[in-house]
């Protein structure tokens, strides 16, 4: 059942990042930060009647990954307003890799050799889509692999986060106090964009663009069915890594049809490379 559960994930948070990039178009990047979290928390709080209370000791986890992942989303929303949104997502799929190694050693889960050949064959694909696009607008720069590759490292270690806290609470306790810490620290990154603006960011503009509450409720929506997926009798952390990866193929198809982005034949064989090696973590 698992496997549904993290299929759904990445056609769900495919769409998000879809989203994200739309809502970019007329809105700055804290402003949308604070606004999808703030309606990601406000959505969470259906989850308090069935109890949202944790030991202390889990507080600090979730403030940690609240941190990192609103830093994450603040430097993604950046890059995608000048970068091709199929590129930037799959040069984060260097997170798998970190992510199978972590499930190996810390988790002590299993792996074939076929596996390590696709996360081999995840890596040349990640690799060689780096260096695909080579046209003025959407260019990928140095900076931007830099910051790619810290979220990268940030997803995962949220994804060993989300393993750890679902093994001891519910799924309304960890969706809650995560969201609540993400809306927390977007609000505090919000602050500090307001004082070097000198001026409150929040327009009356930005209420209407919609693009910013889809980005919301498909976080909420996403992330649920990611929770289930961990907590499913017989779930491993490898195999609902990789399978949440294939939102590439949701935002390289839309990167094309919707965005208008070129090199469409590289880009689509390197993603089928890709999740290639993605079915032989998943299958073998």
């Amino acid at each position: 059942m698992y496997i549904y559960f993290a299929l759904l994930y990445a056609f769900i948070i495919g769409f998000h990042e879809i989203f994200k990039k739309q809502a970019r178009v007329k809105s700055n990047t804290s402003t949308i930060l604070v606004m999808f979290t703030t309606i990601t928390f406000l959505l969470a709080l259906i989850w308090i009647p069935f109890g949202v209370a944790i030991p202390a000791e889990f507080i600090w986890i979730f403030a940690l990954k609240g941190f990192l992942l609103s830093f994450s989303w603040f430097i993604i929303l950046k890059i995608i307003k000048e970068a091709d949104i199929s590129i930037v997502t799959t040069l984060k799929l260097v997170s798998v890799v970190l992510t199978f190694a972590l499930g190996l050693t810390i988790f002590g889960e299993s792996a074939s050799a076929m596996q390590f050949v696709g996360i081999f064959m995840i890596l040349l694909g990640v690799t060689l889509m780096s260096f695909v696009n080579k046209k003025e607008k959407g260019k990928i720069k140095v900076i931007h692999i830099i910051f790619i590759l810290i979220s990268a490292i940030i997803t995962t270690a949220s994804e060993v986060i989300d393993k750890y806290t679902t093994t001891y609470l519910t799924n309304f306790q960890v969706q809650f106090w995560f969201l609540f810490f993400t809306f927390i620290f977007s609000w505090i990154f919000f602050a500090f964009d307001c004082i070097k603006s000198k001026e409150f960011l929040i327009k009356k503009e930005d209420f209407k663009n919609y693009w910013i509450y889809l980005v919301g409720v498909s976080l909420f929506v996403g992330d649920l069915m990611l929770f289930l997926a961990y907590t499913s009798t017989g779930s491993q952390m490898i195999i609902i890594t990789i399978l949440a990866k294939i939102k590439i193929l949701v935002t390289v198809l839309c990167g094309i049809l919707i965005f208008k982005e070129k090199r469409i034949l590289p880009k689509i064989l390197l993603t089928l490379l890709i999740l290639l090696g993605a079915i032989f973590v998943a299958v073998f």
